[in-house]
């Protein structure tokens, strides 16, 4: 019966107690952490766009279909100098086609925000991807974009539970259009 009496000590009591304090204070400090770290994984400084106009940019067919782009502009600020550009491309959802405007910086690598323009998506499920919940995530974000559960390189966004298809379809919508202003910028990425 000696065995026994260890878990019978008079500080077992005060330890229990201790452990419970440490994993709610962890626990605590982890819900509190978790979106600022995840925040500042990838992203940087929110960059205003102050545009006085856009200027169409000129596609070719190849490059409409290689992007799955459908229109295209650059943004110019009040100078007439380039301040970003704006572009709506479209790709297959789960049960429609789902369009996307996307605005990134001047050198096309910050993503300003995005908009869904356009969706069938099914109801509850994927016209989420039209919330702001949903696309307030690509606001200061890096191109290029990736879902979490994705495994690559890419800004981490939170798909829609119950709609990855859906949601994989706005962050590849998202991708081609920095694919493209790394095209038209001659820029290699790789």
């Amino acid at each position: 019966m000696t065995g026994n009496a260890r878990y019978r000590s008079p500080h077992r009591l005060p330890a229990l107690l201790l452990m419970a304090a440490l994993s709610a204070a962890l626990l605590l400090a982890a819900v509190l952490g978790y979106p600022a770290l995840r925040r500042g994984y990838l992203t940087a400084h929110d960059v205003p766009i102050g545009t006085a106009g856009a200027r169409p940019i000129t596609v070719s067919a190849e490059q409409a279909a290689r992007y799955h782009l459908l229109s295209a502009a650059e943004l110019i600020d009040q100078n007439g100098a380039a301040d970003g550009y704006v572009l709506v491309t479209e790709r297959q959802g789960y049960k429609s086609r789902i369009r996307v405007q996307s605005t990134f910086s001047a050198d096309g690598t910050l993503l300003s925000g995005i908009r869904v323009l356009e969706q069938n998506e099914t109801e509850y499920l994927g016209v989420r991807v039209a919330t702001e919940g949903f696309t307030a995530q690509f606001s200061g974000r890096l191109a290029p974009m990736r879902l979490w559960t994705v495994p690559m390189l890419g800004s981490p966004i939170d798909g829609l539970s119950g709609s990855t298809v859906s949601s994989q379809a706005v962050v590849d919508a998202v991708n081609d259009a920095w694919r493209f202003i790394l095209d038209i910028r001659s820029v290699s990425f790789r």
